[in-house]
């Protein structure tokens, strides 16, 4: 019973194991090329923390670009400039540095991710054994 506390390696896989491990994985495994299309594209709104499943992150990036946007287009139409269009300018630049920022982490996220969803699927396999 010492076996049913230890981690599965995939070395101790059969075949039809295997293919079970590779086919969840195919469904469940985030891109690089899709999260870094992400990035390229919606890196202010946070698209790539999205994709990653990482929606607190993802949020609040959303949140902090979008908030002192629809503030500016507000100033604009009301034609005054004050210091609520500073602010929200500020944080605008720090929104779009943090994206920037996260991209050097995009890749580490992302192997990380997949890492999980490989040892769940582990697990999954080896509770169907003891099963």
């Amino acid at each position: 019973m010492s076996g049913f506390n230890s981690k599965i390696n995939k070395r101790d896989l059969t075949l039809e194991e295997l293919g079970f491990l590779e086919s969840e994985m195919l469904k469940k495994m985030k891109s690089k090329d899709a999260a870094w299309g992400l990035w390229a594209g919606l890196h202010f709104f946070g698209a790539h923390r999205f994709y990653t499943e990482d929606y607190k992150y993802g949020s609040a990036m959303f949140l902090s670009i979008m908030l002192p946007l629809i503030a500016i287009i507000f100033l604009f139409f009301t034609d005054t400039v004050n210091l609520l269009f500073y602010i929200s300018l500020c944080l605008i630049v720090c929104s779009l540095l943090w994206s920037w920022i996260d991209a050097f982490f995009l890749n580490s996220r992302l192997n990380q991710f997949n890492e999980t969803v490989e040892q769940t699927i582990l697990e999954n396999i080896r509770e169907n054994r003891n099963a």
